[in-house]
């Protein structure tokens, strides 16, 4: 529909970001197909901007690399690979294939039964969802956004009350547990939208690394915020993560004072690594996971071989 509006007003530049995040495989095959058809015609050139490499493989006649905002790299599809636009675009090589050894599934960790969730609509949008994960297992869903996947996430969260069926978190039934409850449990979210829900943006990255913990030793004694320890954890954190902020700021006698701030300090599409690094200081034994990063799955198949 927004290609249709932009073709009516007769753009001759037309600038597409992530249009392929919501659509099917075979959707965004014919919006490549779209899009070809308009530059053969020669009324129309396409910025495509996408992090998916195969789709920039697949469409682009010239592609540029971009790194903390800056062009760091520009080739021709022929003249690259899978490999080299992936360690242009983090600054390092990157193994795009996950190097994982056999699955050896341990105890039921989590036990779904019967599950029935409404959206915000009072709409079904998980019907009778069955499903079980193992220690040291990790289970992919798949599906097009819209199809229950929210519904289902903040169902397991404590977000979202089920309307029947039950859930149980090592043994115990937590079905109408709520958030907090769920994280004493064992159990660490990493949010669809980390911006949005994984974040509070006024508060220093330090604060946010902390959000699960902050009440607990070695960051308070009693009622009492330990800042040093809560920074020098969050400085840990960085380095282990990458996790990029405006400044580290000190005190005037040299100890950590703060660490950034969320809103425009931390880079934006790298908050799924301040999640991953706050789900796991919580020492969690299930975890929902929505990143990209190399660094970050690699901490994933770590987490699930540790059971």
């Amino acid at each position: 529909m927004e290609i249709l509006k932009a073709l009516y007003r007769r753009a001759r530049v037309l600038i597409l970001d992530e249009p392929t995040a919501v659509l099917t495989p075979q959707e965004a095959t014919d919006l490549f197909r779209v899009m070809r058809a308009l530059i053969d015609d020669q009324r129309t050139s396409i910025v495509f901007i996408t992090h998916k490499l195969h789709e920039v493989f697949q469409v682009a006649d010239r592609i540029v690399v971009m790194r903390q905002g800056k062009v760091v790299g520009s080739v021709a599809p022929r003249d690259a690979t899978g490999e080299s636009l992936a360690a242009l675009m983090v600054g390092r090589p990157v193994l795009l294939r996950v190097d994982k050894g056999p699955a050896r599934p341990g105890e039921v960790v989590l036990r779904v039964r019967d599950l029935q969730v409404l959206s915000d609509r009072g709409l079904p949008a998980v019907n009778k969802l069955s499903l079980e994960v193992h220690a040291g297992e990790i289970l992919g869903i798949a599906g097009v956004q819209g199809n229950g996947q929210t519904e289902l996430v903040e169902a397991l969260s404590g977000l979202r009350t089920p309307v029947s069926g039950s859930i149980e978190l090592l043994g115990r039934n937590v079905t109408r547990a709520n958030p907090r409850q769920l994280v004493d449990a064992g159990e660490a979210h990493i949010p669809e939208d980390r911006q949005k829900h994984g974040l509070v943006l006024s508060f220093p990255v330090a604060d946010n690394l902390v959000l699960r913990s902050y009440e607990r030793p070695p960051f308070a004694r009693g009622f009492q915020i330990v800042r040093e320890a809560i920074v020098q954890f969050a400085q840990r954190l960085a380095q282990e993560f990458d996790i990029r902020a405006r400044s580290r700021a000190r005190s005037r006698d040299g100890r950590p004072a703060d660490f950034g701030r969320a809103r425009g300090g931390a880079e934006p599409g790298r908050s799924d690594r301040g999640d991953v690094s706050r789900a796991n200081c919580r020492d969690a034994r299930f975890g929902r996971c929505d990143a990209r990063a190399a660094r970050v799955r690699d901490g994933y198949r770590a987490a699930a071989r540790s059971g």
